[in-house]
């Protein structure tokens, strides 16, 4: 990722933070045929300054030849908006996109407890699902159908482009307009780089 000294984030429990709350995440891996990737939830655990993240892919998906030490790059977004040049009041400007975005570098390793990650997942089941109430002949049927996989990570990278290149003034502007087309969440990370 590109970093701009401006935008790049550091502090861990906010990047934790961002993984949990938009935990769906692309996995992007080297295959055989070039670079691949895979949209999948990612279960997240902290350990201190690193992070180990667990997911699964279908057993037929490619990507799992990499699962043996294979390095992976982990990609989650967080809020985002357009922003128009007509919001700022200092002119001229031009239309940008504000955006929060984790990087997750690491090498992977097959995981052959499946538990722990459904677990995780579980917990945004309305209905409490426990996968250790299924059968268990559909349970064995349903972890040979997967390949679940951890990665811990090696490097972290995270930007917050919030208009914090932005005076006050500007950026009191933005959050008023993005409050005005109900995006409440960039408006209050904006309002999060404001002075105290």
């Amino acid at each position: 990722m590109y970093l701009r000294p401006a935008f790049v984030e550091t502090d861990l429990d906010r990047i934790e933070a961002l993984i949990r709350a938009h935990n769906f995440g692309l996995l992007v891996t080297r295959t055989e045929t070039g670079m691949d990737a895979s949209h999948l939830p990612i279960a997240l655990w902290r350990e201190g300054d690193q992070f180990l993240l667990r997911g699964h892919l279908a057993a037929a998906n490619p990507q799992c030849a990499a699962f043996d030490g294979g390095q992976a790059l982990l990609i989650f977004s967080g809020p985002h908006a357009y922003i128009s040049p007509g919001w700022y009041k200092t002119q001229p400007a031009v239309p940008t996109w504000d955006y929060s975005a984790v990087h997750i570098h690491g090498t992977l390793e097959p995981e052959h407890q499946h538990e722990p990650m459904l677990d995780q997942m579980a917990e945004h089941d309305p209905g409490h699902f426990d996968v250790r109430d299924l059968e268990t002949k559909y349970r064995e049927m349903m972890y040979k159908g997967i390949r679940a996989f951890r990665l811990r990570s090696t490097r972290i990278e995270a930007q917050w482009k919030m208009s914090q290149n932005r005076g006050i003034e500007d950026r009191l502007a933005v959050i008023a307009a993005l409050r005005a087309e109900g995006n409440e969440a960039v408006a209050q990370e904006i309002e999060a780089t404001l002075p105290r």
